[in-house]
């Protein structure tokens, strides 16, 4: 019974043989499998039909002796498995499944799109798992990475090109996010990239590993609520931000903020430059490099500095201040700079009080926000009102895409204004309440 069997599989095999010399050998043929062995492939099964177009004649003669059936007529033909398999069986190679058929042509198994797919997905899960089981201390990150969170099509797009050198990328980010500085200390990127790679400009952001890095950044302040949408394209602020926030800075020089009328101590000695400044109605511009030095900071006359966000508010400011000594006054010039931030967190230190003022249109408001998140205790929120919206009004109008992010606008201090420029579509400027900015800090003096 045995060999018998074995026989019947010998017998089998060298009758695959045949057939599959068959297709081979016959040009007219030479279309048909593997037009069949494609449609299994995309449809997972065997099933449907395949279309030959373009049919030589001795595609024809070839197509009428194997199916019975007149192509010589015609300029194409549909052939279904169904229809193959019944020509197969009026053959010697009726006992042959089809399967076996494209196989042995193929010269090799045969794996469906959706079983090559799940192939793909396990290797990638396992490619994760692994990877989680190394560096524990960036799984929520990787577990994100994985099932395609925001931002994470460059990971996906290296793993199909190189999963060993995505592998490499992602644990030196590990490692980074292991060595980040600490207790208050502040790094230069390029020399945090060389104390972690040897190669100051790994974490460039022109770089694969500089962009993973800026992702998982992103990621982390996300987890914590502090940064509200993981972005694919960031602008140079958004990146300086958000390094910032974990005491990276990319520079300490052209990182700046302009003050006039303050105060700083670097431990219990004044700072004679910032004072000597302070004395003759001298505008500053403070470098980080300058402002990492000193202890703590106040204003020169006061318990309170006034912040705007435009260089050219700040100086219209001072053209018109009337009394004999400077205001402490301060301009980000723009979104916050690492520079701005930590000298406001020395004002704060002193408990002194913050007013600040700044445009109406999204990206203003937003920054107001995150002033007043930052030290919601010591922030004034300065001429905020919808009617210093509207009597800054502009005859620009929000485009609908940037009037989405007021989405993202949720305190309590900001409420009335969002509702007001969502009715007119219209950004607000600082520069039509000079006069008023003005009046409310001299007024502030003159009451001391």
């Amino acid at each position: 019974m045995g060999r018998g069997r074995i026989k019947g599989v010998i017998g089998l095999n060298e009758r695959l043989q045949e057939c599959i010399q068959y297709f081979k050998e016959e040009p007219g043929l030479s279309r048909l499998l593997p037009k069949l062995i494609e449609r299994y492939r995309s449809l997972g099964r065997i099933g449907g039909s395949v279309q030959l177009t373009g049919l030589k004649p001795y595609e024809k003669e070839a197509l009428s002796a194997f199916f019975r059936k007149d192509y010589t007529r015609q300029a194409s033909a549909t052939i279904s498995f169904t229809l193959f398999e019944n020509a197969l069986a009026k053959t010697k190679y009726f006992e042959l499944a089809i399967i076996d058929i494209l196989e042995a042509y193929e010269g090799r198994e045969i794996k469906t799109n959706s079983e090559k797919q799940l192939l793909i997905e396990n290797e990638k899960s396992a490619f994760f798992y692994e990877l989680k089981q190394e560096v524990p201390e960036i799984e929520d990150w990787l577990s994100f990475i994985e099932r395609k969170g925001r931002g994470s099509r460059l990971f996906h797009s290296l793993y199909e090109k190189d999963c060993l050198e995505l592998k490499k990328i992602l644990l030196l980010v590990a490692e980074a996010i292991k060595s980040l500085p600490q207790n208050g200390q502040f790094e230069r990127l390029p020399f945090f990239s060389q104390r972690i790679t040897k190669n100051p400009h790994a974490f460039d952001l022109d770089t694969e590993l500089g962009r993973a890095f800026i992702h998982s950044l992103q990621f982390s302040l996300h987890q914590k609520g502090e940064w509200s949408i993981i972005k694919n394209k960031l602008n140079t602020e958004e990146v300086n931000e958000i390094l910032q926030a974990f005491h990276i800075f990319r520079d300490d020089l052209l990182n700046f903020v302009t003050v006039s009328g303050i105060k700083g101590w670097k431990n219990d000695r004044i700072d004679a430059t910032i004072e000597a400044a302070a004395d003759n109605r001298t505008v500053l511009i403070l470098p980080l490099r300058e402002i990492l030095k000193l202890t703590s900071a106040r204003p020169h006359i006061g318990k309170r500095v006034f912040i705007v966000e435009n260089s050219g508010v700040c100086s219209a400011i001072l053209d018109r201040w009337q009394l004999p000594f400077y205001p402490p006054l301060i301009s980000t010039n723009g979104q916050f700079k690492l520079a701005a931030l930590m000298l406001l967190d020395l004002f704060v230190q002193e408990e002194i009080e913050i007013y600040y003022s700044g445009d109406f249109d999204p990206e203003g408001l937003l920054m107001a926000q995150r002033m007043k998140l930052r030290h919601s205790k010591h922030v004034t929120l300065w001429r905020y009102s919808p009617h210093d919206y509207l009597k800054s009004l502009s005859t620009k109008e929000i485009a609908i895409d940037k009037l989405a992010q007021l989405n993202r606008l949720h305190i309590p201090d900001l409420e009335s204004v969002k509702t007001e420029l969502l009715k007119t579509y219209r950004a607000g400027y600082q520069e039509e309440l000079i006069e008023e900015l003005v009046s409310d800090m001299e007024r502030y003096y003159l009451t001391l």
